[in-house]
C-alpha cells in the first residue's frame, strides 16, 4: 500500500534509513518504478563487516540504483 501512495505521489527513488532486504519489499517498489538507494551502514557502533550480508541479499535486485554506508553528517565515522 505505501508504494502505491509513493508512487501516485510521483516518488520515483527512495532512501532508506534501514537496509531493505527483503524481496518482497523490492519488487513492490520495483513494480511501480520506484528505485532504491540502500543504507547498509548506518550505525558506528557496527562492524563495518556487517555490510556483506546486507549487500548479498539482495545485490542482484534490479529496484537497488546504489548503496549508500550513513548519514551526511559521518556519525559511523567510514569518511
Amino acid at each position: 500500500r505505501d508504494a502505491d501512495i509513493m508512487a501516485s505521489a510521483g516518488i520515483n527513488a527512495v532512501r532508506t534509513y534501514e537496509a531493505i532486504t527483503d524481496t518482497a519489499v523490492l519488487d513492490a517498489l520495483w513494480a511501480r518504478g520506484i528505485w532504491v538507494l540502500n543504507s547498509v551502514y548506518s550505525y558506528g557502533g557496527s562492524a563495518t563487516s556487517s555490510v556483506i550480508d546486507k549487500v548479498n541479499a539482495v545485490k542482484d535486485h534490479p529496484s537497488i540504483l546504489m548503496w549508500t554506508i550513513g548519514n551526511e553528517w559521518n556519525y559511523n565515522g567510514l569518511y
